[in-house]
């Protein structure tokens, strides 16, 4: 038969509570147990075959009121005090060091709060051997929690040494976790000045060859470099040096390559829809890459005739994870014939290297008007 496996947390947590409840009824039996013995001495203790106090204060209201309130005052005061350092050690009973000697202190405080109770009672009822019963619990207690006290002194200076250890330690951590920020952040801001100089290298380039083949082949290529800097740019400006949100970057990339594309004569307007997606640079260079295959091919074949359209970019993420970036263009649309899962361009096959590569799925199509390319793709949903 199946037994549930018990929570060690949930065990150890009932284990403690009944080990408090048998001292707390052990402690009651042995308070009970001398009258059980002897009857006769619940009637001795509450014997009032005396005079009470208020003969000795003469009656004066002034004196036996300021008895009363003084110690009344000081007997609620040490009665917040006990049930406040009884309800500390109830809530954190396993974590707090030394409880017992809290207990102690807490029963010696509710002890002396009882003496001063007593001799409010007294002034009008003279049970002066209730007030010696209780008067000698205070001084048990009393000499109970002085004895206790000095043994425990010096493991509270252990605890204080322990506690400054701890606190110096966190204090290097958190200066070394500094300096690992500060060098990673450094390590974003160069990386992206590496991948600038190579961008610039390919525009110089580009400019001592008269091709214009060979001058799409280094302007793409310039593009598909910068879209790499722009991760670490924003890595670097990012607050999360390992996280970056793809909605803001996206933004920054497509406006860029609509700049750098930009044809006079043709009006190609931009629309986006973009939800915020926090995603890894290591998520976030390959889908920045898509991002400008899809863009730049649909300016440069979506609209050759210089009639000017609309790119929209959308980037949705639903429950669970799974986000899809799609770029639709209003041009004219691809050819009926070809086949994006066959189709040997350098700008498809890369861009279904890098779905592959992020375990992403990528979808091209043909729509009423133009063209659609969209990718769907995880991201870990507790990173938003």
């Amino acid at each position: 038969m199946f037994t549930p496996a018990l929570d060690p947390a949930l065990s150890g947590g009932s284990a403690s509570s009944k080990g408090q409840l048998y001292i707390i009824l052990a402690s009651s039996a042995l308070i009970l147990s001398p009258f059980l013995v002897w009857p006769v001495l619940f009637h001795r203790l509450l014997a009032t075959d005396y005079l009470p106090h208020l003969y000795c204060y003469l009656g004066s209201p002034a004196l036996v009121w300021t008895h009363v309130l003084a110690d009344a005052l000081i007997g609620v005061a040490y009665l917040c005090i006990s049930v406040t350092l009884a309800y500390v050690v109830f809530r954190a009973w396993r974590d707090l060091p030394f409880h017992w000697i809290l207990l102690a202190f807490g029963l010696f405080i509710i002890a002396c709060g009882g003496t001063h109770f007593m001799e409010v009672l007294t002034i009008w009822v003279p049970v002066y051997i209730l007030a010696a019963a209780v008067k000698l619990f205070t001084a048990l207690a009393s000499v109970t929690t002085a004895v206790i006290l000095p043994f425990i002194v010096p493991r509270v200076f252990t605890l204080i040494e322990q506690a400054k250890t701890s606190e110096e330690a966190t204090a290097r951590l958190r200066a070394s976790e500094e300096r690992k920020e500060a060098l990673l952040r450094e390590v974003h801001h160069r990386v992206k000045n590496n991948l600038a100089v190579i961008c610039s290298l390919f525009y110089l380039q580009s400019t001592h060859t008269k091709d214009e083949g060979t001058v799409q082949i280094f302007h793409n290529m310039e593009n598909r470099v910068h879209s790499m800097a722009l991760v670490h740019e924003s890595l670097y400006r990012s607050e999360n040096l390992a996280r970056i949100n793809f909605a803001e970057y996206a933004e920054v990339l497509v406006t860029n390559i609509l700049s750098s594309y930009g044809n006079p004569d043709v009006a190609v307007r931009l629309q986006s829809e973009l939800e915020s997606v926090i995603m890894s640079a290591d998520l976030a260079i390959p889908c920045g890459l898509i991002l400008n295959e899809l863009v730049s091919n649909a300016l440069i074949h979506g609209f050759p005739d210089g009639t000017g359209g609309e790119i929209k970019v959308t980037l949705h993420q639903r429950p669970g994870g799974l986000c899809t970036l799609s770029v639709q263009d209003s041009g004219i649309g691809i050819p009926a014939e070809l086949d994006a899962s066959k189709n040997r361009s350098l700008g498809l096959r890369l861009v279904r290297s890098l779905a592959h590569q992020i375990r992403g799925a990528f979808e091209l199509m043909r729509i009423d008007p133009g063209t659609s390319a969209s990718l769907q793709f995880m991201v870990d949903p507790d990173a938003n």
